[in-house]
C-alpha cells in the first residue's frame, strides 16, 4: 500500500471518530432535576393594614433652658475658682472668690468719711442751738442764724452721702464671694485665678440639667400646624431608639429670611440621661397614613434581599419587600404587600421557595 493511500485511510478514520464524538455531544444529557419540595410545619401570621400618624421629622439638639453667665458685680482680682468644666454645682455653692483687699479699703475709707460727717453734723447742730440763744439776746443777726441752719443742713447731706458710700462698700464685700444661682453643670470657664474680674464680664457658664429643651426648626410651610403645649415625640441618638414624649414649649415667631425656618423649643420631661448638645430628631404629627405592617420576626433574608414567605395554596413563595419605619415589634412595608396576606411567622433554615407548608399555629399580630 502506498504512503498516500495510508494517509487517506487514516484521515477518513479520524473524521469518522470526530463525527461520532460530535453526534454523542449533541445528545442532550439528562436534565438537572430540582429537589422535590419539602413539607414543613410552621406557624403563620398576617400582613396587617393599619392607620398611623403621619410624621414630619426635623433634626435638632438638646439644650439647657437655664444658662447662666456668672460674672462679678465688683472689680477685683480672682483669688479662687472652685469648679472646672464638667463639675456639678449646687444652688448656693461657692463658685468664685474675689480678692477683698480693694473692697476692705473702700469700707475703711467709707467708715472714716462717715465718722467725719457725723462729727461735722454734731458741730453744726451745736452752732445752731448756740446762735439761736444769742439771737434772742440780740447779740447776732438773723442772717447769722440762717447761715448756721444752712450749714447744719449741708452737714446732714454729707452724712447721708457718707452713709450711702459705706453701704455700697459693705455690699461690695458680699460680692467678693460668688455663689451658684442654680443647680447645674459648669460648661465653660472664661477666667483663671489671678485674672481681673470686672462687672458684666463672664467668669463661668453654668447650665441647668433639670430643665432641658430640645431645639429644632420647622419649615415655613409646616409652622402653621405647630401648636404650643402639644405633645411631641423626640428621639435622641445617644439614648437609643426609645422615643421621649416632650411638649412644645415655645415657637420663635421670627423666621430666618434665608432658610425660611422657624425655631421651636420642646420641653423634655425630667429625669432624662441627656446632656446639652446631644443630637436627635423631633417628630411632628401632621396627619394620618394607612400602611401595611408585618411582625419584625417574620422578616428574613434570601440572596441579600429582605422579604417574607407568603403562603399561597399551601406553598411558600418568597417575596422581596421594600421596608420603611420600624415600630415596637412591627415593620412598615412600603412595597411588596397589600395587606391581608398570610405569611410565615418565622424563618427556617430548611425552607426553600415552593415548599409545602402545614400550618401549626396562627401567630398573633399586634395592630
Amino acid at each position: 500500500m502506498s504512503h498516500h493511500s495510508f494517509s487517506r485511510i487514516a484521515s477518513a478514520f479520524i473524521i469518522g471518530v470526530g463525527l461520532l464524538t460530535l453526534a454523542a455531544c449533541r445528545e442532550d444529557p439528562d436534565p438537572h432535576q430540582p429537589p422535590e419540595p419539602k413539607t414543613l410545619e410552621l406557624p403563620v401570621t398576617q400582613a396587617i393594614v393599619k392607620q398611623i400618624e403621619r410624621l414630619y421629622s426635623t433634626p435638632g439638639s438638646v439644650a439647657s433652658d437655664e444658662r447662666v453667665e456668672v460674672s462679678s458685680r465688683t472689680t477685683g482680682y480672682i483669688q479662687r475658682i472652685s469648679v472646672h468644666e464638667g463639675d456639678v454645682v449646687s444652688k448656693g455653692g461657692i463658685l468664685v472668690e474675689i480678692d477683698p483687699t480693694d473692697i476692705e479699703g473702700a469700707i475703711n475709707r467709707g467708715q472714716a468719711t462717715l465718722s467725719s460727717a457725723q462729727t461735722a453734723l454734731k458741730d453744726a447742730e451745736q452752732d445752731v442751738v448756740r446762735l439761736a440763744g444769742l439771737l434772742e439776746k440780740g447779740v447776732v443777726s438773723n442772717e447769722t442764724v440762717r447761715k448756721a441752719n444752712v450749714g447744719r443742713d449741708v452737714a446732714q447731706a454729707h452724712l447721708a452721702e457718707a452713709q450711702a458710700a459705706l453701704d455700697t462698700a459693705l455690699a461690695g464685700r458680699r460680692y467678693t464671694t460668688i455663689v451658684s444661682p442654680i443647680d447645674g453643670i459648669a460648661v465653660a470657664r472664661q477666667k483663671q485665678v489671678g485674672d481681673l474680674a470686672t462687672p458684666g464680664v463672664p467668669i463661668l457658664t453654668i447650665e441647668s440639667r433639670t430643665d432641658l429643651l430640645f431645639k429644632t426648626s420647622v419649615s415655613e410651610s409646616r409652622i402653621g400646624s405647630v401648636r404650643v403645649n402639644a405633645p411631641i415625640g423626640v428621639e435622641i441618638d445617644a439614648l437609643g431608639q426609645t422615643e421621649i414624649t416632650g411638649e412644645i414649649l415655645r415657637i420663635i415667631p421670627s423666621g430666618d429670611p434665608v432658610t425660611r425656618r422657624y425655631d421651636v423649643e420642646i420641653a423634655l420631661p425630667a429625669g432624662q440621661e441627656a446632656f446639652p448638645g446631644m443630637f436627635g430628631r423631633a417628630h411632628f404629627i401632621t396627619g394620618t397614613d394607612v400602611i401595611v405592617v408585618v411582625p419584625t420576626d417574620a422578616l428574613l433574608e434570601r440572596g441579600g434581599l429582605k422579604g417574607v414567605f407568603v403562603v399561597e395554596d399551601d406553598h411558600a413563595k418568597f417575596r422581596w419587600l421594600r421596608l420603611g419605619r420600624i415600630f415596637a415589634d412591627t415593620t412598615e412595608v412600603r412595597v411588596g404587600l397589600d395587606g391581608g396576606e398570610t405569611i410565615l411567622a418565622r424563618d427556617d433554615v430548611q425552607l426553600r421557595d415552593g415548599d409545602k407548608i402545614v400550618i401549626v399555629k396562627k401567630a398573633q399580630t399586634n395592630d
